[in-house]
């Protein structure tokens, strides 16, 4: 009955969870992925990079000037 709607199809989400020093807000805290290329910090809701290189960094994806992001206190999306 339901084989080709649409709306029957399966979603798989893979999320992940690290712990980092935000650039932005400079705290230690939780970032959330659900793109393994993109990590949201969940204090002030800014978007990083991951970088690996010898060890864990996250790097900002800067859509604005550093001093219009660092005000940034609300979680888009």
């Amino acid at each position: 009955m339901f084989k080709n709607d649409p709306f029957k199809k399966s979603m798989e989400l893979t999320t992940q969870v690290t712990g980092g020093v935000c650039p932005i807000c400079t705290d230690e805290t939780m970032f959330v992925s659900l793109n393994p290329a993109v990590f949201r910090c969940i204090s002030c809701g800014s978007d990083c990079k991951q970088h690996i290189n010898g060890r864990i960094r996250y790097l900002p994806i800067l859509s604005k000037s550093p001093e219009e992001n660092s005000g940034n206190t609300k979680v888009r999306g």
